[in-house]
């Protein structure tokens, strides 16, 4: 994979050795021994001196553009400027000291974008600009224990290592994040240990429900994958939520590729909803590394005890599908689809996360009023303008009204998506909003009859799909 620098310096000879040392580095990185990096550190300085001398009219102040380039096979500079235009075939600078050691050189006017001159030289040998920051997997046994509040950053590495920057949960890049949710108990924390070195992590997240922890956090550096250490950390992880008699575990698994989700169902939990279009795109390294689309989320869950649950009014069209979802995950709560005569408070309640990271939004409606339609309208407007991905409504499947009013929000443009289940029993029912996106579901990947059955149901009602 190619990897670069760039510096941009004004056209003053006072600041040439910026470029000495930018490209003496990056040559350094390309594997080049000593000799040849002060050779190729001297061309491009006399070329940039060149550059500097004669290609602006005298007094014009103007940026160059030097960017070094570290390719497989070569070493490049790139110098881009927008001096004086001339005819390389005809007034090339002569450039003793580059030519030397450069094994091709090229002039080209690039029109508005100004003039380049290109300076490249081969790579004798494979370069190695880093190399693999993740460290080699010994043959010794691996321990599982918790995790110590000292080695959060050890957790932020893991989560480097498995998907760089692209892990949908930023706060696993801030050890001391980590550190205070370990200290204070919000994150129930283990990792995998080899020898002295951190491999491994999974952990209980808690969030606004106390009966209820998303197993969360969990990734393994990729040499380990064969060796059934995340299927030790996941065993813990439940292990713990038991111990501590949880009502239940909820999870996330994506649908890049089918591993967290054979994970979620060989520890008891099923699927209960599918986010479409939840984040931007992951980054898996050595399992999905060139992934670009939008990734998907299953919701999974699990009853460790399952609560009792109150009268559900659930939208007639939506009974079954709910049915089916419930029954999977072994609890039968109370339905009725009667449409009740309460009449509606004026005002409703409900808030609104906008997460920037992922260009989406959560809408939590804690009450239903005759106000709710006319203030979503706004909302949706508002969040539609503001080029957000996605959005994701929850509403109280225990307001009498919910089949009323989830009538009216599908004629916004909001689909079915599924459950977001409490440890109370007083359940929300999941919608959710495309914003100009035709999702092709076929990139969609399950790993059950149940999470198929739950793709076709959602794709039948995607309004995008028609």
């Amino acid at each position: 994979m190619e990897q670069q620098v760039q510096v941009v310096i004004p056209n003053d000879p006072a600041f040439i050795a910026v470029i000495r040392l930018a490209v003496s580095r990056m040559a350094s990185l390309a594997g080049f021994p000593a000799g040849t990096i002060e050779e190729i550190t001297s061309g491009v300085e006399e070329a940039v001196r060149w550059i500097v001398d004669h290609a602006f009219p005298p007094g014009v102040a103007s940026d160059i553009t030097l960017t070094c380039a570290i390719h497989a096979d070569r070493f490049e500079v790139r110098i881009v400027e927008h001096g004086i235009p001339f005819d390389p075939e005809t007034a090339s600078p002569a450039l003793p000291r580059c030519r030397a050691v450069m094994d091709r050189i090229a002039f080209t006017n690039r029109g508005w974008a100004g003039k380049e001159t290109l300076l490249a030289k081969d790579c004798r040998e494979s370069a190695h600009p880093s190399g693999s920051p993740v460290p080699p997997a010994s043959s010794g046994p691996v321990l599982v224990r918790p995790t110590l509040p000292d080695e959060a950053v050890e957790i932020s590495r893991c989560a480097y290592f498995s998907y760089g920057y692209s892990y949908g949960y930023e706060r696993v890049y801030h050890p001391d994040v980590l550190k205070a949710l370990i200290r204070s108990g919000d994150l129930i924390s283990f990792v995998a240990v080899d020898e002295n070195t951190v491999i491994g992590h999974a952990g209980l997240l808690f969030y606004d429900d106390p009966g209820v922890a998303e197993i969360g956090l969990g990734f393994v550096n990729p040499p380990y994958r064969s060796r059934r250490v995340f299927s030790d950390l996941m065993t813990t992880v439940v292990a713990e939520a038991e111990r501590r008699h949880l009502v239940a575990l909820s999870g996330q698994a994506v649908c890049t590729h089918l591993y967290s989700q054979r994970s979620a169902r060989t520890f008891g939990m099923g699927e209960c909803a599918l986010l479409l279009s939840r984040y931007t795109p992951l980054r898996f390294t050595g399992i999905a590394d060139e992934n670009q689309v939008r990734e998907s989320i299953l919701a999974v869950f699990r009853y460790i005890s399952p609560p009792e649950h109150p009268v559900l009014y659930p939208p007639k069209h939506h009974a079954g599908i709910l049915r089916e979802i419930y029954d999977r995950l072994g609890v039968h709560p109370p339905f009725t689809t009667d449409n009740a005569s309460t009449d509606l408070p004026e005002k409703s309640e409900y808030s609104l996360t906008i997460e920037e990271i992922f260009r989406t939004a959560q809408i939590s409606v804690r009450s239903i009023g005759t106000d709710l339609l006319p203030r979503l309208r706004r909302e949706l407007a508002r969040l539609r303008a503001g080029r957000l991905e996605a959005v994701y409504i929850h509403l109280p499947l225990t307001a009498p009204k919910c089949t009323a009013t989830v009538d009216a929000i599908e004629n916004l443009g909001f689909f079915f998506a599924g459950l977001h289940l409490t440890s109370t029993g007083e359940d929300l029912l999941t919608l959710q909003y495309l914003n100009n996106q035709i999702l092709d579901y076929d990139t969609i990947t399950v790993a059950s009859p149940h999470a198929g059955r739950l793709k076709e149901y959602i794709r039948e009602r995607d309004p995008w799909q028609g």
